[in-house]
This record gives C-alpha cells, sequence and structure tokens, in this order.
C-alpha cells in the first residue's frame, strides 16, 4: 500500500509541476513585450535587425521591435532625440560629432564594419585613365555622396598613404545614381561609390576600381553605430541590453549565412537578387570593443571633420 501511496503521490506532483509550467507559459505569453521603436535607412547595414525581427529572436527576448525607415542619418538622430523612437542607426561620424557636441544621444551597440577581406566600398575611374596611385590624383576632382564623411575620410587617407596630397584634392557632392555617368564623361576623374550602385558601375566595363580606401583607416573598423538618448538608457537599461544582445547573436547568424539573409533583404531595399548574389555583403560587429572603433575616430579628427579626437570609450553607453 505504501508503494501505491507513493506512485499515486509522485503522479500528482507530476501533474502539478505540469500543470504550474503551463500556466506559467501561458502567463508568460500573455505578458505584453516592450515596444521598441527602431528607426533608420533601410540599407544592407540593418540586416541583423530585420533578421531578428522576421525570425522572432527579439519577441524571444520580450521585445517588440519595430523597424521604422527614415531617409537620412540626420533624420535618424532628430527623431530619436525627440522621442518619436527608441533607438536609431546612424553613421559613425555623425555619432561622434552628437557627442562632441553635448548632445544627448549615447551609442548603445557597434553596426557594420570594414573588413580588408570583404571591401563594399571602392575608388573608380574612367577604364581609360592611368590613374593608380596617390599622386597621380593631386589636383583632381572626387565624387563622394556627402562631403565631409566617412568617403572624404578614407579617400583622404589612402591619397596620404599612397604618396598623394590630400589638401590638393577638390571633393563634390553627386548622388550615387548619377557618379557613374559623371566619371565616363569625365566631368569628375573618379568617384567614391559603395555596393550595391558599384557593382552595375563595374559590371559596365566603363570604369575600374583603384582601391578600397577604407582599408587605408584600418584593416578593420566600425562604420555606424546604433544609439539612443541617456534619458532612455538611463530608465530602461534591461532593454537596451536585450536589444544589443539580440543584435549581436543576430549578427553572428547573418554574418555567416548571407544566403540566407539575401532574399529578405533584396525584398525590403528593393535591389535585385542578381545583384544580391553577386556583392559582397556588408559584415555586422558582434561586440562591443572600443579599439575596433578608435582608427575612426582618429582619422576624422586628422582631417578636420570631427574637431578633435577622444577615447572611443567615451560614447559608448558604460551599461552595455
Amino acid at each position: 500500500m505504501f508503494h501505491g501511496w507513493v506512485r499515486s503521490a509522485g503522479k500528482a506532483l507530476a501533474f502539478a509541476v505540469a500543470l504550474g509550467a503551463l500556466g506559467a507559459t501561458q502567463a508568460q505569453a500573455q505578458t505584453p513585450l516592450t515596444v521598441v521603436r527602431v528607426a533608420g535607412v533601410q540599407t544592407d547595414d540593418i540586416t541583423p535587425l530585420v533578421y531578428a525581427i522576421r525570425t522572432g529572436m527579439f519577441a524571444r527576448a520580450g521585445l517588440d521591435v519595430q523597424s521604422m525607415p527614415t531617409n537620412s542619418g540626420a533624420a535618424t538622430a532628430a527623431a530619436v532625440a525627440s522621442g518619436a523612437y527608441e533607438v536609431g542607426k546612424s553613421s559613425l561620424l555623425s555619432l561622434m560629432n552628437a557627442h562632441l557636441r553635448n548632445l544627448p544621444l549615447v551609442v548603445i551597440a557597434a553596426g557594420v564594419v570594414h573588413e580588408t577581406r570583404n571591401p563594399f566600398a571602392k575608388l573608380v575611374v574612367a577604364a581609360n585613365e592611368p590613374y593608380r596611385t596617390g599622386k597621380d590624383f593631386d589636383g583632381k576632382t572626387i565624387a563622394v555622396s556627402a562631403l565631409n564623411d566617412l568617403s572624404t575620410v578614407s579617400v583622404d587617407t589612402w591619397l596620404e598613404k599612397n604618396g598623394g596630397d590630400a589638401h590638393s584634392v577638390h571633393f563634390v557632392e553627386l548622388p550615387v545614381s548619377a557618379m557613374l555617368t559623371a566619371v565616363v564623361e569625365h566631368r569628375v576623374d573618379a568617384a567614391f561609390i559603395l555596393y550595391p550602385p558599384l557593382a552595375e558601375a563595374l559590371s559596365s566595363g566603363k570604369v575600374r576600381a583603384v582601391s578600397a580606401p577604407y582599408d587605408a583607416i584600418a584593416p578593420f573598423f566600425v562604420l555606424s553605430g546604433w544609439f539612443t538618448t541617456t534619458d532612455y538608457a538611463a530608465k530602461h537599461p534591461d532593454v537596451i541590453r536585450t536589444f544589443v544582445r539580440v543584435m549581436y547573436e543576430a549578427a553572428r547568424y547573418a554574418n555567416g549565412h548571407p544566403g540566407e539573409t539575401a532574399p529578405m533583404m533584396s525584398d525590403l531595399t528593393k535591389v535585385p537578387m542578381s545583384i544580391y548574389q553577386t556583392m559582397p555583403r556588408v559584415g555586422a560587429a558582434t561586440s562591443t570593443n572600443p579599439k575596433d572603433w578608435q582608427p575612426l575616430i582618429d582619422a576624422a579628427a586628422k582631417y578636420g571633420v570631427i574637431p578633435r579626437a577622444f577615447p572611443a570609450k567615451d560614447f559608448i553607453w558604460s551599461g552595455s
């Protein structure tokens, strides 16, 4: 009889545990997710974000992350600063200037990175032009998508490291869509173009690549960052830590599975799959390491894009 009682009690305990687990699961399912609206231009560099949203990684971590499209980094920063969105994505140079101007924004995670083995931006010239070294560009005109940004910093750095005089070069701002024609028609001597437009330019046979100027800054460095306001980070540290953790997890997976993420990013960006299948995919950071941010800070200060250099750790959220 004793053994029978033990078996009955054991069954009852097992049933109670199962019932409790079911109740906990149901309670968890009913717990509302924390909404985090993330603003940024919808380009390939948000692949980890999109992947984490579509595969439910954020939802399983308790966050309802929503990707909100913006037209520029400046618009993103303004929207986050106003409280319209909780998190934003921007170029590292914009975030450097925000830090030096004491704006209430803080970087919470590294975004995309440059890697020598996977260049996604190149300096191109007309196919029949002889330019090859930095000195060949002294006094020449180079088209960039924006003045005083990463494009000009990287080209200046490459020019000087290859015998050129960066101060003699004239930069002009052109839409990326107009760069190929401008180079071919010799209205500019060179253009700094990123993928995916770079793939189309090179496949035309009308231009050739001279260099990958990002390499002149460092073989590996952070290009962009995810940020929020200092007030939001202070009031919601757990949300920020969770967001960063999931982003880096998604980045590790996305970096290793470019073929899997290509269809969803082609659908989002409207870049044809034929281009996605041939172009280098931008890599994403998988950790927050200040040494990976410092090369761009130092180069930007050297060429006057930011007023002064500073330790990278100074503008990275300490809670991350």
